[in-house]
């Protein structure tokens, strides 16, 4: 038996490893929703696009209600591909827009088998959008005057 096959990984390693194996099994899971609303809905804009992005909202079939919002809110931050990814994340994970009098609208998250799997997962993916509080609490409040009817 080799030296390693002997050697157990600390803790803080293999908890590590486990929280990169549910985040890959999530994104990958909303990767998935996206492409089947491509495919679904526009098969045809695969062929149409080329290298350009495709912008879809990944949770339109199960939160349709406010995909009109979501989709003007990744039309308007698509070049900035980090905050663009992490809202995309957020919203393929299971999360909707309320409308709210003080920031026009907040992110609610949707407990269940086709959203979010408690509230604390949600409350533990959604600090990625620490870094862009400012950025997303305006956004919100630009998009809350525009008429979505």
């Amino acid at each position: 038996m080799a030296y390693f096959d002997q050697v157990t990984p600390p803790q803080n390693v293999i908890n590590a490893q486990n929280t990169i194996n549910v985040f890959v099994q999530l994104l990958q899971k909303i990767e998935k929703r996206a492409m089947d609303v491509v495919n679904e809905k526009y098969p045809y804009m695969i062929d149409l696009v080329g290298n350009n992005p495709i912008i879809i909202d990944p949770y339109a079939n199960y939160s349709p209600d406010d995909t009109k919002i979501w989709m003007e809110i990744f039309t308007t931050i698509h070049e900035n591909r980090e905050l663009y990814s992490r809202l995309f994340f957020i919203r393929g994970g299971g999360t909707k827009l309320i409308r709210n009098r003080q920031w026009g609208f907040i992110l609610q998250p949707i407990i269940s088998p086709d959203g979010w799997e408690s509230i604390e997962q949600y409350n533990h993916e959604k600090q990625c959008l620490n870094d862009y509080k400012d950025d997303v609490v305006q956004l919100l409040k630009i998009i809350s005057n525009m008429n979505f009817n």
